[in-house]
């Protein structure tokens, strides 16, 4: 007896066609081995995979254990479109067959033989199928074209929505993502619309998340923590993981705007928040520094700044240990001579990073070289204005011209010239050229804000010092350490000493920034500035 494998294979589209359903597949395969004596050895199967690639785990396993087993003969399917779709893959498959002596036997399709006549058969049916494989998968990218046209999303909805289907009275089905087993739904599905809507457990937690971060007072990793404990979830059940926090604060599907396939239109869902907070949004996160947190985690402020006075060596920071409060620093070197221990020397991070803070009261710019950037800030001020209201006023009379050609369409459409569809092309056309304008402006104003903030802060800088150090977030802060400071010395738990930068010996000896002769936090002293005339 024959030994015979049985290869059967669905995607997600043919589950709504019964006949095409796996189990009517391998029956209508098993009858056909018992019909005509062969022994079935094995059932290879597919679901929800696509015939139009050769990346399938049961083909490939199929494949591999007829090169591999000499005593199978056969393969059985029910129709050759379950091995391939592709005109190219469905002759490779057979080539590979052929090569150790396994035939391919189509049961719906006697005519497919080994003659000539059949191997010209067998060609031209591979080729259909692929022509229609084609055809489907240009009808599915017209269907969500057309649905993307409508304001509706073509795909998966983001976290805070729902995917959900209506049937013809408006009423609500149950959605089961590449739910293979359940045939019904996909049954129903050519007699329902798919929609997005609110997710009634996640949309009000995800709306609290934007508008806590509009606040600038939350980093995404601390607004995952929040709704963690208000019970968002991700799929796992898990916290959402930072990079999926930060997608979310910068889609604009959130504001109402829809992006798909290059493409830009506001959708029909529920919005959580508007265009002009979804803008502000994405300026804090350009503004905090390529969207990094700005929460340490094992990342503490000072590290590489902060040297032992005892034996020069780099100190180190630890996290807080079980039953411990507070984070703290610490001399890196292990002395083996014991010429010094970490006894009376570790100092809590909040401590240090608090000394550390202090010391940029000590430096202060001359009244010269502030106005001096001041002017220069303004000279980038008028500038930028100027670039931004010239862009700003192309893209303005864009509009007016859209706006002139709309009311002429509407005026041939009233005479009777334009007719309704022609119309409605055009209207939608239009629609789609306003929506990129107003992005564009939207781009303009958004740059122009992270602009100024640039600016804010290099005013702030210059005026003060410490004021502009002691606000900003940690990422920086680091920034103005290493601007202003090669490192700081430590000895029972002070800082006695301290290294300016090049640039800034190079600005006091050029009298371009103040700075105290010393410092030591232990001694009780007036400490007095350099006197220096400007530059």
């Amino acid at each position: 007896m024959e030994q015979a494998l049985i290869y059967c294979r669905v995607s997600t589209e043919e589950q709504a066609k019964n006949n095409n359903s796996l189990l009517t597949q391998e029956n209508f395969c098993k009858k056909f081995a018992g019909d005509n004596d062969y022994e079935v050895a094995g059932i290879y199967v597919d679901e929800g995979k696509s015939a139009t690639n050769l990346n399938r785990p049961a083909l490939q396993d199929m494949l591999a254990r007829c090169q591999q087993d000499k005593s199978i003969n056969i393969v059985i399917v029910q129709e050759t479109d379950r091995l391939a779709r592709n005109t190219n893959d469905h002759l490779t498959i057979k080539t590979v067959l052929k090569k150790v002596g396994v035939k391919v036997i189509s049961v719906a399709q006697p005519m497919i033989d080994d003659s000539p006549e059949g191997n010209m058969i067998d060609t031209i049916v591979a080729s259909v199928n692929q022509f229609q494989s084609q055809i489907t998968g240009r009808k599915t990218k017209k269907g969500m074209q057309t649905k993307f046209d409508l304001g509706d999303y073509p795909g998966w909805a983001p976290i805070g929505y729902l995917n959900k289907r209506i049937d013809g009275n408006g009423d609500v089905q149950e959605f089961q993502k590449r739910s293979l087993a359940n045939e019904d739904y996909f049954t129903k599905k050519s007699k329902t619309k798919g929609i997005i809507i609110k997710d009634p457990e996640k949309f009000d937690l995800v709306k609290q998340g934007l508008k806590m971060y509009l606040t600038d007072n939350y980093s995404a990793l601390e607004i995952s923590d929040i709704l963690y404990t208000k019970g968002l979830r991700s799929k796992n059940d898990k916290r959402i993981c930072n990079s999926v926090m930060i997608k979310i604060l910068r889609d604009p599907y959130y504001c109402g705007i829809l992006r798909w396939n290059g493409q830009e239109k506001t959708g029909n869902h529920e919005a959580m928040i508007s265009v002009e907070e979804h803008n502000r949004i994405t300026n804090i996160m350009d503004i905090h520094n390529m969207h990094q947190s700005r929460r340490r985690i094992h990342n503490f402020l000072l590290r590489g700044f902060i040297f032992c006075d005892i034996c020069q060596g780099r100190y180190v920071a630890e996290k807080r240990r079980p039953g411990k409060s507070h984070d703290y620093y610490r001399c890196g070197i292990k002395v083996i001579s014991m010429s010094h221990s970490n006894k009376g020397q570790n100092i809590t991070a909040e401590e240090l990073e608090e000394q550390v803070e202090n010391q940029f009261k000590t430096i202060k710019f001359s009244e010269t070289f502030i106005k001096l950037i001041i002017h220069k800030v303004e000279k980038y001020y008028e500038k930028q204005q100027k670039d931004k209201k010239q862009k700003v006023r192309i893209q303005l009379n864009k509009k007016m011209g859209i706006e002139k050609y709309r009311e002429v369409a509407e005026k041939k459409l009233i005479s009777g010239i334009l007719d309704d569809e022609d119309y409605g092309r055009i209207k939608d056309r239009l629609r789609g050229e306003e929506n990129d304008i107003n992005s564009q402006i939207g781009e303009l104003e958004r740059e122009n804000e992270i602009d100024f903030e640039t600016i804010r802060k290099i005013l702030m800088l210059a005026r003060d010092v410490y004021g502009a150090y002691k606000k900003a977030p940690n990422d920086l802060k680091r920034l103005y350490l290493s601007l202003f400071w090669e490192g700081f010395w430590v000895k029972d738990r002070i800082i006695v000493r301290s290294e300016p930068t090049k640039i800034i010996k190079t600005f006091q000896n050029e009298r371009k920034v103040l700075l105290r002769s010393y410092w030591c936090p232990r001694r009780e002293s007036n400490p007095h500035e350099v006197s220096l005339k400007g530059f």
